[in-house]
């Protein structure tokens, strides 16, 4: 079976794979940043802790693994600035895009441009997803 590639260009941002053991501190603090801005629309945020952050990023590998998920970190300029995910829905062969910003990577024209999530979108269609 074909996976997305563990790093992709969207010109605008880079996407690449979320890593445990590097990546734990800074991706605690994004969220910590973000929990007001994410609060309606990310119901996770509710529950967001160290214990909870260490849980998503030990889930990363073993549901890239399994097909089931292809979670990222969502770069700009080097800067990680969110997270972009896609993964199985319940009950069908589909996918769902979700992702989030940290609230100073957003406005002014800034943000996730659709251009990059059709190239995130094409370039992880291309895989099997069964």
């Amino acid at each position: 079976m074909s996976r997305p590639k563990p790093v992709i260009d969207c010109e605008d941002f880079v996407l690449r794979r979320w890593r445990l053991q590097e990546d734990f501190q800074t991706l605690f603090q994004l969220i910590e940043e973000s929990l007001h801005h994410l609060q309606p629309w990310m119901p996770w945020v509710a529950g967001h802790s160290q214990q909870a952050t260490s849980d998503f990023l030990a889930r990363c590998d073993p549901e890239w693994r399994a097909g089931q998920a292809y979670h990222y970190a969502i770069s700009d300029a080097g800067k990680l600035v969110g997270s972009c995910s896609l993964f199985r829905i319940a009950d069908t062969r589909g996918r769902e895009m979700g992702y989030w910003l940290h609230p100073a990577a957003t406005g002014r024209g800034r943000g996730f441009p659709p251009r990059s999530r059709h190239r995130f979108v094409c370039l992880c269609g291309k895989c099997e997803c069964s």
